[in-house]
């Protein structure tokens, strides 16, 4: 029977060969199939890991910028409160009623225009609702502080920048603006600061102007020697109603372009950093990975050899960001905190008295009409005209950074880091610096501004709504109606004075929600953390 099975298989040999070979065949062509779909596989879970980790770390970081921006709010709006007291000048202005009825002085004649003003005093007075009469922030005067209250003649004192004088300051100025607040706590590493509690007219060692006038406790001796006289004299009744009006719209348009320009810078800031500590984890997890392959396969010294050159080129390839150099970068928002919004508000303040110098506070508007005006004086605000008849506009650059190494150095004193952080050599920092730069000229970043400030006005409209115009509904527009409700413009100055503390000091803040929430600005900050292919060596 042996021999029978071996005459079969040798009568048959090739076909037998041909099918072991196709089986064979079959077999590794399977296991090569197997190995590539797993290879995929593999390659597909990474990708869909690395996906996941990019997408985690980026709404961690946004958080986190919705936070650091709701941290240094308390700041800026102190400031900018302080340095723009309607409700002083409100005070001000109802002592003044109340101190005529008892005068004995010769009466001065009363202008038409000075009469029709009276009459709008006793209109914002009066509650137009119900539940303004307690929530008014015209009436909320035993909380406003003791100061003195700027006159017409300080509050325009002077047409320069706040950024052209900071840049006109001698260093020897900045030395001893430096000193002086040497004994103020610096801040902690990671989170600055910024030398919250100590005032501007402190640490700032430029002159004073319109917008700080009335935070310091006493005015300075002039450097002329000539002393100014103590008691200045009386504004009239019509001169306190036309500085409410104008510094009622100026305080609301500076709030708006100040948080939302503190709002951009600290997700360039922050999207910076955290795409830095991003590229550092990617390149830590590649290097762990590669060590481990090597342990499976190489020899102890081998291994010893491979991980030695694998640090060396860590070193050089990871673009590693200290904490010293983290910190620096941080305090730069000092400057939109403490100077920044002051040259903001000399740029709406010209705008707003261009747009409503001529307005009666007794002139009934729509929302409309109101939104005319403001889109008016933001125009006037964004752009500025050349020498050639064009409109050109602004890109906010030296309200955002200090612009020369004089203020850099200033602000980083102010902001608490040690002078020999300050002086030492740092290339990531100017790196970083100039990164920033880059991206606020950036034609990205200027759209993104003027969707954020167009939301921004029209969170201030929304409110507006609820609070003067209560029965008014649809988007705003240009066009006007017959049917709209109209109110008169002093009746817009409380429930705009309201809204200045609510949206500085609301919890939650629906301005800071809305600009971080804007398609715009996540886009924004989306460019810039993915702007990270030059950086793997």
């Amino acid at each position: 029977m042996l021999k029978s099975v071996t005459n079969y298989i040798k009568e048959r040999k090739s076909g037998l060969q041909r099918a072991a070979g196709y089986v064979g065949g079959a077999y590794l062509l399977g296991q090569y199939v197997l190995g590539r779909l797993q290879d995929v596989r593999t390659t597909v879970m990474q990708d869909r890991f690395a996906r996941e980790n990019l997408r985690r770390r980026f709404e961690q970081n946004q958080q986190d910028i919705s936070f650091t921006v709701m941290a240094l709010l308390p700041t800026l709006g102190r400031h900018i409160l302080e340095g723009m007291d309607v409700e002083g000048v409100t005070s001000e202005l109802q002592s003044y009623s109340k101190s005529a009825k008892t005068s004995t002085e010769p009466q001065i004649p009363i202008s038409p225009s000075e009469s029709s003003l009276t009459s709008s005093m006793e209109l914002v007075s009066r509650p137009q609702h119900p539940d303004h009469s307690e929530n008014s922030s015209f009436s909320m005067l035993q909380s406003v502080q003791e100061n003195g209250v700027p006159t017409p003649t300080d509050l325009s004192a002077s047409s320069a920048s706040w950024v052209d004088q900071f840049s006109s300051m001698q260093s020897s100025e900045l030395a001893n603006g430096s000193t002086q607040d040497s004994s103020a706590d610096g801040p902690n590493l990671q989170m600055p600061h910024l030398a919250a509690d100590v005032p501007f007219y402190d640490s700032n060692p430029s002159t004073s102007t319109s917008s700080s006038s009335s935070t310091a406790p006493e005015p300075p001796a002039p450097e002329n020697g000539h002393a100014h006289p103590i008691d200045t004299p009386a504004r009239s009744k019509a001169e306190l109603w036309k500085e409410v009006k104008i510094l009622t719209f100026t305080r609301t348009l500076t709030i708006i372009y100040s948080m939302t320009l503190l709002t951009l810078f600290t997700h360039i800031q922050l999207t910076i950093l955290g795409r830095s500590k991003y590229i550092h984890s990617v390149i830590q997890a590649e290097q762990e990975e590669r060590m481990r392959e090597q342990m499976m396969d190489a020899s102890i010294f081998s291994l010893l050899w491979n991980v030695d050159d694998a640090e060396g080129t860590a070193s050089q390839g990871v673009d590693v960001i200290s904490e010293e150099t983290e910190r620096k970068y941080l305090t730069l928002s000092w400057w939109i905190l403490h100077v920044g919004w002051k040259d903001v508000g000399e740029r709406v303040r010209r705008g707003v008295e261009e747009v409503f110098e001529g307005v009666s506070l007794k002139t009934k508007f729509t929302i409309n009409d109101l939104f005319r005006l403001v889109s008016d004086v933001r125009r006037r605000v964004e752009y500025e005209v050349t020498f050639e008849g064009h409109e050109r506009r602004i890109n906010f650059m030296s309200t955002l950074l200090p612009p020369t190494s004089e203020t850099l150095h200033h602000v980083l004193t102010q902001g608490g880091v040690p002078a020999y952080i300050i002086n030492a050599s740092d290339s990531k920092f100017e790196a970083l610096l100039s990164e920033t730069r880059t991206h606020i000229m950036s034609a990205s970043f200027q759209h993104v501004l003027e969707a954020c400030l167009d939301q921004a006005t029209e969170t201030l409209f929304s409110g507006l709504r609820k609070t003067v115009f209560s029965s008014v509904i649809g988007p705003l527009s240009f066009e006007e109606h017959d049917d709209e409700v109209r109110e008169r413009l002093a009746a817009m100055l409380p429930g705009l004075a309201r809204w200045c503390h609510l949206a500085l000091e609301g919890l939650p803040n629906e301005m800071v929600d809305n600009l971080s929430s804007l398609r715009e600005t996540t886009a924004l900050s989306a460019i810039i953390y993915s702007s990270y292919e030059d950086r793997f060596s």
